[in-house]
């Protein structure tokens, strides 16, 4: 199964599985596009946490990942995102999504929000939330104590519908985390044009696996994006799909 989406150009791919000389090659080329000089040995610590980020999305199923790093009413903000494929048994997709989100909102149900939507690749259940998900060791904090870092988390669980792949018997996870929870409104527009994109193609089909970097995704957001968007604080104004 492939699948294919638009997203703006300002995400960059994070490879998955990448090898310690594919890595430092990945570090360089970011230092020289942003016009860093970082020397030898920093370059040999970023290229070790990259590797082993690398591998850990590869472990845990994910097919596809981006990050972001920018700035919104200049302020610096980053946010990452992810696609992961698990196999899911199930006959119908329509109980596969109300399944899903029985068991989200009994986990969740003291710190997420989770609602059902229509996409057009099709159902998906989407949880919604903020969590000190984060942790700044106290090494580096003044006080010398650990600091929790709140983290603003979108996840879509999407089972993928049997008339666009049959027998897929897959559910596609979409994650997306930022740390910068002042800008949720701004990234929660981006993440939901985004998600009005995927589509779902059986092997074989002639339209490219991944097709990243639209600028008609950009646009999209820009349309949507709300005049006075919600505190992210104010969970029932933190989703756009409402």
């Amino acid at each position: 199964m492939n699948i294919a989406f638009e997203l703006p150009s300002v995400f960059r791919e994070i490879k998955t599985g990448m090898s310690r000389e594919e890595a430092r090659q990945e570090v360089v080329s970011r230092a020289a596009a942003k016009g860093i000089d970082r020397p030898a040995g920093e370059i040999d610590d970023v290229t070790g946490l990259y590797e082993r980020a690398s591998a850990m999305l590869l472990a845990d199923g994910v097919v596809y990942a981006a990050s972001c790093h920018g700035e919104f009413n200049d302020e610096r903000s980053t946010g990452t995102l992810t696609i992961g494929l698990n196999p899911l048994a199930y006959a119908d997709e329509s109980v596969a999504v109300e399944g899903i989100r029985e068991v989200m909102a009994k986990k969740r149900a003291n710190f997420a929000e989770v609602s059902l939507l229509e996409l057009p690749c099709g159902k998906a259940v989407v949880a919604i939330q903020q969590t000190p998900a984060l942790r700044i060791p106290g090494e580096f904090t003044t006080a010398g104590q650990d600091i929790p870092v709140d983290v603003a988390q979108l996840q879509a669980f999407i089972p993928v519908p049997q008339e666009a792949v049959p027998g897929a018997q897959t559910l596609v996870t979409i994650t997306f985390s930022t740390p910068s929870i002042d800008h949720w409104p701004e990234y929660s527009e981006i993440v939901a044009a985004f998600l009005r994109t995927l589509r779902f193609l059986p092997d074989g089909h002639d339209e490219t696996d991944v097709r990243p970097s639209s600028p008609a995704a950009v646009d999209e957001a820009e349309r949507l994006r709300k005049p006075t968007p919600a505190a992210p604080a104010d969970r029932a104004g933190m989703s756009a799909f409402g």
